[in-house]
């Protein structure tokens, strides 16, 4: 049943529908189509079916977008397009700007703070840098976060749990003669790539820390097609570079197939049912089609008083960029049709109880008494939780895997929301041993560097377990210059054509680069002024010259960075020299420096 709620807050069970219709898909859309026609039965509701209505259907509630009246006979229907009210966010407006890092925690505060809506994070997401982020409305603001992060989200309600990759691993076939109704298959080449190149992190000079070339194997097929290039400030490894572009590349046509399949909830069969974002199999044997591919939208029908579906249909594909595409597009066909409903801020962990016990309250489930008690949803039957004397388990793939549970080994939980956590050990670990945080009496460890601190202005001093700068270099004292060098006023000065030195300095190895901000000029323009950083060995590690003759020079003045690569920090101490000289002896060379830091 239906239950419907106009503008003025006046709410009635809706009857008399047909043909009702709930989409959703792996970007969080979901939406409802019907037709009702006036009857008896509907007269008290018949006249608030109307646009801006909210209509509650499974418990989530859908705001009417669409209305098209058509006659029918000697009466006339309704036809009814309704968008869950998620999509409301792009009539909320958020007026500040942010520059500068944030955590995938913060965007999501940034985004959504003060909507009503609530998250879970379940994946690790790194910061990133933001210019001009905001001033636009929130739907578009999270659609550019998820992007920008590379996470999907699920939606309940007024809650979302953002990951990398919503759906399960599952084992689900279609197959023909088994469950297969009807298909159609649509394949196209449009966006396929075979090659792809990538830069990183770019240095000041315009040359980039990391830069690299993939070339699919279908290469050899379809011929070299250049993808748009990866331009990512964040990557400084090869490895990691490369794993983005064989993850960025579409070098497979795009096959997307809606599949109408036998779903035999209602026969009392519940347990094969796919869900948006699961991984499943396609064998259909007249077709040729054997294929694993993701689920990417759930078209269900269902009938007046029943929330089963009479008949389901599955459109998977092996598309990388349907997830933000189609949200583009939805929020292009809606972007003229939402508007505010004036929800109101919720503390998370109240409304995490409130779920937890309507979700008790409501729960619509029937117990199996199976080498234990097996408490499963009837709405979706791979919703289930497992109780036996060995432990308590939830699953959302029907039983193959339990990613939540508690068992006499302690408890495995993928969401934890809680008002206090009191532990004497609590060891968090990545996807290896090579990344992990562990928090005891002795403090906080974090192994694999994923650890950002960020000040109250905003400002991230550590990012990604990177210190963002660091000023402690000692020069010598007394300084440490060469007879050759004199000092006059701000200035080191030399007319001798070796390299002769300015002053020693010495600092610990704890980061990747050295900044030298250096101002140089000279007296003769044949001649120039040169300006070296040097290792105790006497290698020179970065060299600067001019032949510019004026003191008041941008050069001169306010100088500029000269950047060392020292190389993986070993947190040993190092030591350089910064020499001077002329490029003919006799001609006086003049150079300084401004200031020196680590970075990276």
């Amino acid at each position: 049943m239906l239950t419907i709620t106009d503008i003025n807050g006046n709410t009635e069970g809706l009857t008399g529908y047909k043909s009702l219709k709930r989409y959703r898909n792996v970007s969080g859309e979901k939406s409802l189509a019907f037709f009702v026609m006036p009857t008896q039965q509907n007269d008290h509701s018949f006249e608030i079916v109307a646009e801006e209505s909210i209509v509650e259907f499974d418990g989530e509630p859908y705001r009417i977008k669409q209305i098209a009246e058509k006659p029918k006979g000697q009466t006339y229907v309704k036809e009814v397009v309704a968008l869950h009210t998620f999509f409301d966010l792009i009539d909320d407006h958020k007026y500040e700007l942010h520059n500068g890092p944030l955590t995938f925690t913060a965007a999501l505060d940034f985004v959504l703070g003060g909507t009503g809506y609530t998250w879970s994070i379940v994946d690790s997401f790194l910061a990133q840098n933001w210019q001009n982020f905001g001033d636009n409305n929130r739907l578009s603001l999270l659609q550019d976060v998820v992007k920008r992060y590379g996470a999907e989200f699920s939606l309940v309600g007024t809650h979302l749990t953002f990951r990398k990759r919503i759906g399960n691993a599952t084992d689900f076939q279609f197959r023909y003669n088994y469950n297969v109704k009807t298909l159609a298959r649509d394949v196209n080449t449009n966006n396929l790539s075979t090659y792809i190149k990538g830069y990183g992190k770019q240095n000041e000079d315009g040359t980039y820390v990391v830069e690299s070339e993939y070339t699919s194997p279908n290469a050899s097929t379809f011929g070299i097609r250049h993808a748009k290039p990866v331009r990512d400030e964040r990557y400084t490894t090869l490895d990691g570079l490369n794993e983005r572009l064989v993850a960025e590349l579409q070098d497979t046509p795009e096959i997307s197939i809606t599949v109408d399949f036998a779903d035999m909830r209602r026969a009392g069969y519940p347990y094969d049912v796919p869900s948006e974002g699961d991984d499943v199999f396609l064998i259909y044997e007249p077709m040729g089609i054997d294929v694993e591919a993701r689920a990417m939208e759930i078209t269900e029908l269902f009938t007046e008083g029943s929330d089963l579906p009479i008949k389901t249909e599955v459109t998977i594909a092996n598309l990388r960029s349907s997830v933000i595409d189609r949200w583009a597009d939805t929020e292009k066909q809606v972007r003229d049709m939402i508007g505010s409903d004036g929800k109101v801020k919720i503390d998370i962990l109240d409304a995490a109880v409130q779920r937890a016990t309507e979700a008790l309250k409501s729960a619509q489930t029937e117990l199996e008494f199976n080498n234990g008690i097996i408490a499963r949803a009837k709405d979706n039957p791979n919703h289930l939780v497992l109780i036996t004397s060995a432990g308590i388990g939830v699953s959302t793939d029907g039983g193959n895997t339990f990613t939540e549970a508690i068992t006499h080994m302690g408890v495995n939980t993928s969401v934890l929301t809680a008002g206090q956590i009191d532990a004497n050990l609590i060891t968090v670990m990545g996807g290896t041993l090579d990344a992990y945080s562990l928090i005891d009496a002795n403090g906080l460890y974090v192994k694999g560097g994923a650890v950002s601190i960020e000040r109250p202005d905003g400002f991230v001093q550590v990012d990604n377990g990177i210190p963002q700068n660091d000023f402690a270099i000692v020069g010598a004292e007394p300084p440490f210059t060469s007879g050759a060098v004199a000092v006059q006023g701000i200035w080191w000065a030399t007319s001798s054509a070796t390299p002769s030195d300015c002053q020693f300095y010495t600092f610990k190895h704890d980061a990747r680069y050295l900044k030298v901000v250096v101002g140089m000029y000279c007296a003769n323009a044949a001649a120039g002024s040169r300006i070296s950083v040097v290792d105790i060995t006497g290698n020179t590690l970065v060299q600067r010259v001019t032949y510019d003759t004026s003191n008041a020079s941008d050069l001169a003045k306010f100088g500029e960075t000269l950047t060392v690569d020292l190389g993986t920090p070993t947190g040993e101490m190092r030591s350089i020299y910064v020499r001077l000289n002329t490029g003919t002896g006799g001609n006086n060379a003049y150079g300084r420096v401004i200031s020196m830091r680590k970075e990276g």
